[in-house]
């Protein structure tokens, strides 16, 4: 079960960093468990992920045991708390985050993109990484909707499969599909067309 689990984090991670998804040590995904959370190492290299880059956190706070656990250990807490996830990638996809800078909501164009999201909220907590205030905020969001971005940060992707390892490759293929809606918004934008988010 762990072994197949690790495999799992090796691949999303891997296809994070060659999706162009997020750079070699940012980002973090993680999965829930009976008893807390696995979720990737602070720092670790996700397209060289080891079994030691996958630590167990229990679902409450833990001093000793989440010092070395990425810093959205909170955000990805909050989560398991307040909504339906079973697993959680946080990225930092490119165009998702231009687009962060001028909308309030992003709703996609493209038909796959429209087929999983009809908008994706753009937060703005005075905090953006690894706070309460940031938790919060995405957990509410990702209540009746799969995905959210943090302006200026990244995006924030759940899955709900009941197996592990679905609900991460889940998590992750929906991160894609979000990419790629915000993609062709940005371009069909930039070419000169209005597009179909609203501005602020």
């Amino acid at each position: 079960m762990i072994a197949k689990l690790y495999l799992t984090f090796q691949q999303v991670g891997a296809d994070l960093f060659a999706a162009g998804l997020a750079s070699a040590t940012s980002g973090n995904y993680s999965v829930r468990e009976r008893e807390g959370l696995w979720i990737t190492r602070s720092g670790a290299q996700k397209a060289h992920l080891t079994p030691d880059d996958l630590l167990l956190l229990p679902l409450e706070p833990n001093p000793e045991k989440d010092q070395w656990a990425s810093v959205e250990r909170v955000i990805h807490r909050t989560i398991y708390q307040q909504t339906d996830a079973t697993a959680v990638v946080h990225a930092h996809p490119r165009y998702a985050i231009a687009l962060s800078f001028h909308l309030d909501s992003i709703v996609p164009i493209d038909l796959e993109g429209l087929y999983y999201f009809d908008q994706i909220p753009v937060l703005t907590p005075r905090t953006a990484s690894g706070t309460q205030e940031a938790a919060d905020a995405v957990a509410e969001a990702l209540q009746n909707r799969w995905a959210c971005v943090v302006r200026g940060h990244g995006a924030f992707v759940k899955g709900t499969e009941q197996v592990s390892e679905k609900s991460l490759l889940q998590a992750y293929s929906l991160m894609t599909s979000l990419e790629e809606a915000c993609e062709v918004l940005f371009l069909e934008r930039l070419w000169g067309g209005t597009g179909a988010a609203s501005s602020r």
